[in-house]
């Protein structure tokens, strides 16, 4: 959800950005938060096909919830650092 929080991406961009992510996975993730109204899934008829994923409104709602995760994240990794010292 975090790449999505930075506007429409295509599959293939975030399979780009999660290396380690299968296909398959990744296929599985994007299709559960749509069914659960958290992403929307975009076709547009043109060959080959293009698809691209974004956040609905309630989607977006989660936004201070990835920021909150990402700061935590920052001061852990900093923990850690320190603590190995």
């Amino acid at each position: 959800m975090y790449y999505l929080s930075l506007g429409p991406t295509r599959f293939n961009e975030l399979q780009r950005k999660l290396p380690k992510m299968t296909h398959a996975t990744l296929s599985n993730q994007l299709k559960q938060l749509e069914a659960e109204g958290l992403i929307h899934r975009k076709e547009y008829a043109q060959i080959p096909p293009k698809v691209e994923y974004s956040l609905t409104d309630i989607g977006k709602e989660f936004q201070p919830v990835l920021d909150s995760i990402g700061a935590w994240g920052a001061k852990y990794i900093a923990y850690q650092k320190e603590k190995d010292m």
